[in-house]
């Protein structure tokens, strides 16, 4: 887990990071082929999209977050493999200490709140919570690595990783026009069945492509 492979061709490892290059261009220069409906490319003016950090703030932190990520191979599913296979603590260790900074920061700037109720974006549907992360924990198991790992494995010229990406960000836009994702308010009935579907395929692809 959390290991790059040999992308299938030079060309393929260059797919991901040539897509994000053309996205910040987008981003940055913001064309508009439509005036009257303002896009293509949209800016959410409230809400969680809305509140985002300063473009170049987050271009650095991102680029030092990704530097560390990578040397340090920082995989929380292969974390919890090493720990449970050969009892080694490298990894989680790594998890601990985003905890302790996420802490220290929350509390230097009084947004800690203890508890499950009244946290942002969250809701207290726990065995939903469970199962949505369920099937994350599952996904990532079968991928070799969690979302975290895959966004730098992507970066590494990985094609897997790559498309996995993609279908992430897929996912992610079906989603929230599909009524699947949830909110403060609980998740949405749609979006149980989705949960559900997933373990099941989850489950099924890891059973037939088991090795024996």
């Amino acid at each position: 887990l959390g290991k790059a492979t040999v992308s299938q061709s030079r060309a393929g490892g260059l797919v991901l990071p040539v897509i994000t290059l053309i996205l910040l261009v987008l981003l940055v220069a913001a064309p508009v082929f439509n005036a009257d409906a303002g896009g293509p490319i949209f800016f959410s003016t409230e809400g969680p999209g809305s509140q985002h950090a300063p473009l170049l703030l987050g271009l650095i932190a991102g680029l030092a977050g990704g530097s560390l990520a990578q040397r340090t191979r920082l995989c929380l599913s292969g974390g919890i493999r090493d720990f449970y296979l050969i009892r080694d603590t490298y990894l989680l260790k790594g998890f601990g200490l985003i905890f302790v900074v996420a802490l220290l920061l929350n509390l230097l700037y009084g947004q800690f709140n203890l508890g499950f109720t009244g946290q942002p974006i969250a809701h207290n549907w726990h065995l939903w919570n469970f199962l949505g992360l369920f099937l994350v924990g599952l996904t990532a198991v079968l991928l070799g690595g969690c979302p975290l790992r895959q966004l730098i494995l992507s970066g590494e010229g990985d094609l897997d990783a790559g498309i996995t990406v993609l279908g992430m960000i897929a996912g992610a836009a079906v989603a929230h026009n599909f009524m699947l994702a949830s909110s403060g308010a609980g998740p949405t009935v749609f979006g149980q069945y989705a949960v559900v579907i997933g373990i099941l395929i989850a489950l099924t692809i890891g059973w037939v492509c088991r090795e024996v």
